[in-house]
């Protein structure tokens, strides 16, 4: 067992997991769920004023989704595997590699959208739907933002991706010191960006007029709340990587629950707060790629310098989350390599305790969907002269598609335990969880149908082979082929490959006898285990008490030597 030090205290698991999750490039997705443009160049669609209840509701879908991982994680003898763990645990092996697959197909997504924020929404046209409406118009596609611009930023992203990739083979100690500065360098640019957001709204405030006007008179329906969900629901992804940190959780069945209500509300007020500013800040203008941008007018002093706080806050926190998701995908990796799901070289590390093949794997996974969300859209893009679907809202939509399953894996999960009297569960939480899984259950159904059956359905121009639904073709196509694929992946992976080598698995083999030692993680703690692990961190604590009694002592003893 870890000792004090070692461990992680409340404080800094509810200061990991918020840094995880929150950040300012949520805002990518506001010119299309807030405030939208039309064909003919004015704001026709969005959400408006309604994102700040959207983001409540999120907030609470979220929460319900994380305090599942929190119940199951006191449970359980270690969180290695996390969800894909809990899942086996309660409905068999096959569950559990579909869960483990889930976890590790998210990460690539979630970098695509990291690869998006890092450098395009800084450098590329300040608004796409305009720029691509006059482009059209006047034929004219000048400097790097061409047809062709979005290809350039993209390559250029994906080279600093890499780049954070091979940070990971100088090291955990390199990693996390770096994650670390460049964490309290975002979160400190963060705040000034707020001040800054204020003053820009405060300087063209207009007694006469109302700031928040446009987004009141912005309604919302069915097709536009599934969108802006979908979309924003991908912000409060990552506490289900950050749960399965869980063994290195000082007092975890206390601590982790504490830490999980206070990360999600910080999280939820984070996201309304920002929006407000945001909103507060461009006055009812409609959104560019990068909302955060227009802080900054023409005529403001904050001109000077604003602009390039935001390119370096954005940088940095795409950065640091790219170091983050290829250590967590080659982690991801392990749990599945010990059972025997996939083969055992994922399971070594190197001398540096970092997961080498399964972060060369993880490289590789996203450069296929760099290819397929990124590059190739791009170059379709840059030859019918039509801008792309596949967006930051795309990606992120995707992303929440995988979150969805995830979560509506999980939460059925905690509820059977609880029927079968293996885990502790008050009537609120059945209530809640149900709540949720229904409400999971109707966003998953009409996203599919509003969004990615659309282009099909509905095509633009009322041709599907037209080339202005060929975007929305592609963008619709590779979201479910990759969704569907990682199901599809996973019965493959079980039938042709896990199964077969189980059966012809000698019982006398080195192999055959770790995978049997892992075996017996993959079962719930007793009351009795649970008692004895509380005893023993109560004696733990007391231990480190009396430890830091010491030091304190020892060092007053030696500032009255210097004396």
């Amino acid at each position: 067992m870890k000792t004090k030090k070692e461990q992680l205290g409340l404080f800094s698991i509810i200061w990991i997991g918020f840094t995880f999750i929150a950040g300012i490039t949520f805002t990518a997705s506001f010119g299309e769920i807030v405030l939208s443009y039309g064909n003919d160049g004015n704001i026709n669609g969005g959400v408006g004023l309604n994102i700040l209840w959207i983001f409540v509701l999120e907030g609470f879908i979220a929460f319900m989704c994380a305090w599942a991982f929190a119940k199951l994680v006191k449970y359980h003898p270690q969180a290695n595997g996390g969800g894909s763990q809990y899942v086996r645990t309660a409905f068999g092996k096959f569950w559990g590699l579909l869960m483990g697959f889930f976890n590790y197909s998210v990460i690539p997504v979630i970098g695509m959208a990291l690869i998006v924020t890092m450098v395009r929404a800084n450098f590329g046209p300040q608004d796409d739907s305009r720029f691509w409406l006059v482009g059209q118009k006047e034929g004219v596609y000048g400097g790097v933002f061409n047809q062709w611009g979005n290809l350039y930023l993209d390559l250029i992203a994906f080279a600093l991706y890499m780049f954070a990739a091979t940070i990971l083979f100088f090291g955990i100690k390199k990693y996390k010191y770096v994650g670390l500065i460049i964490g309290y360098m975002t979160w400190g640019i963060t705040i000034i960006l707020m001040v800054f957001g204020l003053t820009a709204g405060f300087m063209h405030l207009d007694a006469k007029s109302d700031p928040f006007q446009k987004y009141k008179e912005t309604g919302i329906d069915l097709d536009g709340f599934v969108k802006a969900f979908t979309t924003c629901f991908f912000a409060f992804g990552g506490i289900e990587t950050f749960i399965t940190t869980g063994k290195n959780i000082k007092n975890r069945g206390k601590n982790m629950p504490i830490a999980i209500v206070v990360i999600m509300i910080a999280t939820t007020a984070f996201y309304i707060v920002f929006s407000v500013i945001t909103m507060f800040a461009v006055g009812g203008k409609g959104f560019s790629s990068n909302p955060n941008t227009q802080f900054f007018g023409d005529n403001n002093f904050l001109k000077v310098f604003g602009p390039s706080l935001i390119i370096i806050c954005t940088i940095l926190m795409r950065f640091n989350s790219s170091l983050q998701i290829t250590m967590f995908g080659g982690s991801t990796l392990e749990p599945l390599s010990s059972q025997g799901y996939i083969s055992k070289k994922f399971r070594k590390e190197n001398k540096e305790n970092v997961p080498v093949a399964g972060v060369f794997a993880t490289i590789v996974l996203f450069i296929i969907c760099a290819s397929m969300f990124l590059f190739i859209p791009d170059i379709i893009e840059g030859i019918t002269k039509k801008p792309s679907p596949l967006n930051y809202a795309t990606i992120a939509s995707c992303a929440s598609l995988l979150l969805i399953a995830i979560y509506g894996t999980i939460i059925p999960t905690v509820i059977v335990q609880g029927i079968r009297k293996n885990v502790k569960i008050q009537i609120w939480e059945y209530v809640a969880w149900t709540i949720t899984s229904l409400f999971l259950i109707f966003i998953f159904v009409g996203y599919f149908i509003t969004s990615l059956l659309k282009p099909f359905t509905h095509p633009e121009g009322g041709v599907i082979s037209n080339s202005d639904n060929i975007q929305g073709l592609v963008s619709s196509i590779f979201q479910i082929i990759y969704v569907l694929g990682v199901v599809v992946w996973a019965v493959l992976q079980y039938h042709l490959y896990y199964k077969p080598k189980m059966a012809k698995l000698d019982p006398n083999s080195q192999e055959a006898k770790e995978i049997a030692e892992y075996e017996k993680l993959f079962r719930l703690l007793s009351d009795k285990e649970m008692e004895a692990i509380a005893l023993e961190q109560q004696k733990e604590d007391e231990e480190y008490k009396k430890y830091k009694l010491q030091l304190k002592e020892e060092k007053l003893k030696n500032k009255a030597v210097s004396k």
